[in-house]
């Protein structure tokens, strides 16, 4: 049954089934009195392993309760919560690090901008706005996909409710070869694409978008996001992940989000014929201090798109230009040239980094 059941670590010193000493997870039904008793654990151990003699010596005993927490704010004053300090859940799907990573990306940059003086405090604002839909999707995901479970249990006639003779007859007919038993094979097979919500979350992972924050949007029509968190749709639009695709830059290959480095500078992409913009980043840079990376793919000098992804993801015409935040999304897009590209230009970097007037 679902609380007789365990996994076992090998940990070594000598690896593989002679290790020494092992992790063992198990679980406890949620109503067992005997769930922080220290002094069950060896007893239910020897049970699990069906070796009633084993003798054991215990290290440590932790216990992990499956649930769900959320900050009500990401932050308090000066003070930001990130990573499990504002969002906590199973590690189905493998979320905790990957939303943790991303909190962090979006507040350096921020953080660095506002200390440095290249922007007004309230640009710190924009990090609650941004990241804590991101963690609400992703706690209540991994929650969900952890429930699946069940269904895949069930998919193959498995069910904490039935006795263990019923489980292990189940278990017999879905390997009969009976027109039966292919049915169960076929219908777990069915049951189990589900999880691909934990397995394969590309949409989930990749496609998470900002709707408002530190950019500014172009009117575009966000892509249709998949229910089931499968399906990735690459797109520049002001508030997605910027899209990867391979260039050739010096011989090299190079993905688009090398461009845009480390130094915690905004990049202005063009297209082959965004002259306009590249004069207009110059004149700002000269009138008005604001430090920008330029760079324009298929001009004499930039990047080669020799395999067209960009052209596919970008939804620029070769005058148009895309501005990218330190943190690899998408902060401003001109499909084209306009009339007055250094006050568009101007419009984006104020909703990037804000001044202090």
């Amino acid at each position: 049954g679902v609380f007789g059941s365990g996994a076992m670590v090998p940990m070594g010193p000598t690896w593989g089934r002679h290790s020494e000493e092992w992790v063992i997870h198990f679980s406890h039904a949620p109503d067992d009195p005997d769930h922080y008793d220290e002094s069950d654990v060896v007893p239910r151990l020897r049970s699990l392993l069906k070796l009633p003699d084993l003798p054991l010596q215990v290290h440590k005993v932790s216990n992990w309760v499956l649930d769900a927490v959320f900050a009500e704010r990401y932050q308090q004053g000066r003070v930001f919560l990130a990573g499990d300090a504002a969002h906590r859940h199973p590690p189905t799907t493998g979320l905790g690090l990957n939303t943790a990573v991303g909190d962090a990306h979006n507040l350096a940059w921020k953080l660095a901008a506002v200390i440095q003086g290249r922007a007004h405090p309230r640009l710190l604002d924009t990090y609650a706005s941004e990241r804590r839909p991101v963690g609400m999707r992703n706690v209540d995901w991994a929650m969900f996909t952890a429930m699946n479970h069940a269904v895949c249990d069930a998919g193959m006639g498995f069910s904490p409710l039935h006795p263990p003779e019923a489980r292990r007859a189940n278990f017999e007919l879905f390997f009969a070869a009976t027109p039966m038993g292919e049915t169960r094979r076929a219908r777990a097979a069915a049951v189990f694409e589900t999880q691909r919500a934990e397995f394969q979350a590309h949409d989930l992972e990749l496609g998470y978008t900002y709707a408002e924050g530190a950019l500014l949007p172009d009117g575009s029509v966000a892509p249709p996001r998949d229910p089931m968190g499968h399906r990735y749709i690459p797109v520049a639009r002001p508030g997605h992940r910027l899209p990867h695709a391979w260039l050739e830059q010096q011989e090299r290959q190079v993905s688009t989000h090398d461009l845009v480095g480390c130094e915690g500078q905004p990049l202005l992409v063009t297209g082959s014929q965004g002259q306009a913009w590249t004069k207009a980043a110059a004149t700002l840079a000269a009138g008005r201090g604001i430090a920008l990376k330029v760079i324009s793919i298929d001009a004499p000098q930039g990047p080669r798109d020799t395999e067209g992804a960009w052209a596919a993801h970008s939804g620029i015409a070769p005058e148009g230009a895309v501005l990218i935040r330190p943190d690899n999304h998408v902060a401003w897009r001109s499909a084209g040239v306009c009339a007055d590209p250094e006050k568009a230009l101007l419009d984006a970097m104020e909703a990037l980094l804000p001044t202090v007037s």
